[in-house]
């Protein structure tokens, strides 16, 4: 059972930080004063968090 509530909540906490990471990347989109650099930083920000967050899930583990 405790595996299986686990591997259920690193699914949620993986799904959580996509979508995270895709508003941030979509609102950076939409922005009309974004330019390339910028994007490419709140990219980059993104996939550090993500990084952050999986990594903080399986610690938990």
């Amino acid at each position: 059972m405790n595996r299986k509530t686990m591997s259920v909540t690193k699914t949620i906490g993986t799904i959580m930080a996509v979508g995270g990471a895709a508003a941030m990347i979509g609102s950076a989109m939409m922005s009309n004063n974004s330019t390339k650099k910028q994007m490419k930083k709140t990219a980059d920000k993104a996939m550090k968090t993500i990084n952050g967050v999986l990594d903080g899930i399986q610690s938990m583990m």
